[in-house]
């Protein structure tokens, strides 16, 4: 890929409160959105694709090894949570020392496997808990700098049942920053849960995978015109998560 075809994925927004930066969001490649608050430097991360170091570092900074907490992951599909591994390594090697607090859907299987792994594995080297939160629809979590709000969306998975489709455990997330509120969609379909997620926001990072919606099959991701009307329902909104073009 070129660099334009990258800067292309990459979106950027701020207020006086809070610096929102996608890096990267690809369909099927990669989807990270990190939120700086402008009060304080403290950072939260919604979702952690592959690349996540690359991204992180070209912010011209590692505070983010220290300044990260929470995490919040929409589902467990590779494109969301695929960086992980790195992201936890790097900050082990960087020293990091105060807990990392991971928030999933409940029943995440694949990242609670992957946290589990890493901790089995280096528990007499790594200087800082890693903890992992299963929540659901309505869950909150708050820390001093950032309070969040789950919602359940309707993402099907294909991987385990021959196309026959489940839904997979996956959650989109309001946070607010000081008085501004950031609404992250995930993947999803179009239901209930998405539009509460987005609506009244001060931005709205919606998925918009689709370039129109499929006649036929289960509906996996939202179509461009649905992202575009749900985009209406908040004051300002980013859309993300399209299929990479070469």
């Amino acid at each position: 890929m070129s660099s334009g075809v990258f800067d292309s994925h990459k979106s950027e927004w701020e207020n006086d409160e809070v610096r929102v930066l996608i890096p990267f969001s690809a369909a099927g490649v990669s989807t990270t959105i990190l939120l700086t608050s402008k009060f304080t430097g403290k950072m939260m991360l919604l979702d952690v694709g592959d690349g996540i170091l690359r991204d992180l570092l070209a912010t011209g900074t590692t505070d983010f090894v220290h300044d990260i907490d929470p995490i919040a992951i929409s589902h467990g599909h590779f494109d969301h949570m695929g960086g992980l591994h790195s992201l936890f390594g790097f900050m082990r090697m960087m020293g990091r020392k105060n807990p990392l607090n991971i928030l999933i859907p409940t029943g995440c299987e694949e990242v609670i496997t992957l946290i589990k792994g890493y901790r089995n594995l280096y528990s007499k080297t790594l200087p800082y808990k890693i903890w992992y939160h299963e929540i659901a629809q309505g869950s909150g979590f708050d820390t001093d700098f950032f309070k969040l709000k789950s919602f359940e969306v309707e993402h099907f998975s294909l991987e385990f049942d021959s196309g026959s489709g489940n839904l997979e455990p996956s959650l989109g997330f309001r946070v607010q920053v000081g008085e501004t509120i950031i609404g992250y969609t995930g993947d999803t379909r179009l239901c209930s849960g998405v539009e509460a997620v987005v609506r009244d926001a001060d931005l709205a990072i919606i998925e918009a995978t689709q370039k129109v919606a499929p006649e036929s099959g289960h509906r996996v991701h939202l179509s461009l015109e649905e992202a575009e009307d749900l985009g209406q329902l908040a004051k300002e909104f980013i859309l993300i998560h399209k299929i990479p073009q070469i």
